[in-house]
């Protein structure tokens, strides 16, 4: 069985994305207490260390080789909304902890296929010098990778589910496995030309907790209220950003964030029959590519909850990564 690993592991979209993908997850790391409870409770056979990532080591934490080493270290710092500080943010720095892991393996035992996630802006911002540290700490480690080896794709466009959400995946291939780097992005379809609607998602039919409607006298419920009589629909999204309302269109969800949970900007809200109320984490998970056939949190504040989905990878785009590396795999297992 195809093996992987995942470091900023988050509440484990990725990690759900490489296990629909036919991959058995060995270990995973993240420093958030919550992240790392929702992990251990949707995958109580995983090791998950709990811990800074600049901490972590392959021998004193007993990290088992794996075939796949998936990472979707902090972005943003390289997010063109953010303040663009790149590898000079202490966060946008813990990808060089990347390399320094997997050079801790023996060669023979470094990860064949290397995934990481970020925004899409880290190719192209700083004049490209992101993405020349990047491919330059990747080779270093002993590792094909380029730009062609790069997908940057829109949840709403190559999945059926209604996210407007775009990230980019880049991977690398060992030199110890491969005479070149195997992974083409052109090989990645959509599975589907049918989305979903919002409401196939959204259940407007009953009334949600009180909690999650705004009352009246709310400054926000008036804001709102009235970008809801001007808008296209009020049946489609409207966003809450820092000094306005933003109506999603076409039949879309916004880019969900980690802050959309404590009331502040960026969060979802929609109309039912009820109110005004804000998308319940039901909802938001399935926005996410997470499905209804699991409970996926444990005890933990809702505001967590919302913030644990915010950062997680949405499970679909991980699933198709993960399905093409496990071609390759299999390809290159099969080749000897």
């Amino acid at each position: 069985m195809l093996t992987a690993g995942c470091l900023f592991s988050g509440m484990g979209g990725f990690a759900s994305g490489l296990d629909a993908a036919g991959f058995k997850i060995l270990w995973a790391n993240d420093n958030d207490a919550f992240a790392c409870e929702t992990f251990r409770h949707r995958f109580p056979d995983v090791k998950v260390v709990e811990q800074d990532v600049n901490a972590l080591s392959v021998e004193g934490d007993s990290l088992d080789p794996v075939d796949v080493l998936a990472a979707g270290f902090p972005c943003q710092s390289f997010s063109q909304a953010g303040d663009r500080r790149g590898f000079d943010d202490p966060r946008g720095k813990t990808f060089s902890k990347i390399p320094q892991i997997i050079a801790a393996y023996p060669i023979e035992d470094r990860p064949k296929l290397v995934i990481l996630e970020n925004v899409p802006h880290l190719q192209h911002g700083a004049d490209g010098l992101w993405f020349q540290r990047v491919q330059r700490e990747l080779r270093r480690a002993g590792y094909w990778f380029r730009a062609e080896s790069c997908w940057t794709a829109n949840v709403k466009d190559v999945t059926r589910i209604p996210q407007d959400r775009e990230r980019l995946f880049m991977v690398a291939a060992s030199r110890e496995h491969f005479s070149y780097n195997p992974f083409r992005p052109d090989s990645l379809r959509r599975h589907s030309d049918i989305r979903l609607e919002i409401d196939d998602i959204v259940d407007r039919t009953a009334k949600a907790e009180k909690t999650a409607y705004l009352q009246k006298d709310n400054r926000y419920y008036k804001q709102i209220s009235a970008t809801m009589k001007t808008g296209t629909s009020d049946k489609n999204i409207f966003q809450l950003r820092r000094s306005y309302v933003r109506e999603k269109k076409e039949g879309l969800c916004p880019t969900l964030t980690a802050n959309m949970g404590i009331g502040g900007h960026n969060v979802p809200f929609i109309r039912d029959d009820w109110g005004i109320r804000k998308l319940n984490i039901q909802e938001v998970a399935r926005f996410q590519g997470f499905t209804d056939s699991e409970i996926l949190f444990p005890d933990i504040p809702e505001a967590e909850q919302y913030r644990l989905l915010g950062n997680a990878a949405c499970v679909e785009l991980a699933r198709m990564v993960g399905e093409e590396c496990s071609k390759i795999l299999r390809a290159c297992e099969r080749n000897g």
